[in-house]
């Protein structure tokens, strides 16, 4: 069953990632957001903002301290989850460089690679609050799979603010939903190959404390 999500997951990015290089959103991306009114206001905001950098920095200490303070290490589903907002991250900021959609309302900008680099928040396509959002809709649907349904919910209430903020296309937030489970299944299923390299890092830094059970 993984490996079968795995590869439809994989094919459903693939797709979405081609139509957006063809640019076979393009019109949909627009009529959509034509239809979409601008609104900002504070539950939106606070639903956006809860899929910021800040609050996902607040997420993990608080989970990391959870599983210390119950198993004196962290759990493995924790730091699955961990590794998945930095992998995730990753993927988002280099798609968003390489690619260089620019945001609804923004002028195209040309930049040399390391200076895109360094404004790859400039950029629209994939939408990152919408990609950590979703990461966390696995991570607590493993946590917690009675309020699964809640936990996708939230997901994709993230996309529909970042519409509703006119601030990404309607491809930019379905590339990041699909984005979020590739990313999580991935790392799920490659844990033998980094795992081992996880724990020898944290013996020779001794932090113990951080390995998992």
């Amino acid at each position: 069953m993984p490996l079968k999500r795995r590869r439809m997951l994989t094919a459903m990015l693939t797709i979405v990632l081609v139509a957006e290089l063809l640019g076979l959103f393009s019109n949909l991306n627009v009529y959509i957001y034509t239809l979409t009114p601008l609104a900002k206001s504070l539950w939106i905001a606070l639903v956006t903002d809860s899929a910021s950098f800040g609050a996902f920095a607040i997420y993990v200490i608080l989970f990391v301290l959870w599983d210390i303070k119950r198993d004196q290490k962290l759990s493995r589903s924790t730091l699955n989850f961990m590794v998945s907002i930095f992998l995730g991250m990753a993927i988002v900021g280099a798609l968003k460089v390489l690619i260089r959609v620019p945001r609804p309302g923004e002028a195209p900008l040309s930049l040399p690679f390391f200076q895109a680099l360094l404004n790859a928040d400039y950029f629209a396509f994939p939408s990152g609050h919408t990609a950590r959002a979703s990461i966390l809709a696995c991570f607590l649907s493993e946590r917690f799979p009675k309020y699964k349904p809640i936990w996708w919910c939230y997901a994709i209430l993230v996309a529909f603010s970042r519409l509703l903020f006119h601030v990404h296309w309607f491809s930019d937030v379905i590339f990041s939903l699909i984005l979020g489970p590739w990313v999580f299944t991935v790392v799920e299923s490659t844990e033998s190959i980094w795992l081992p390299l996880y724990r020898v890092l944290t013996k020779k830094l001794r932090l113990e404390v951080f390995d998992v059970n």
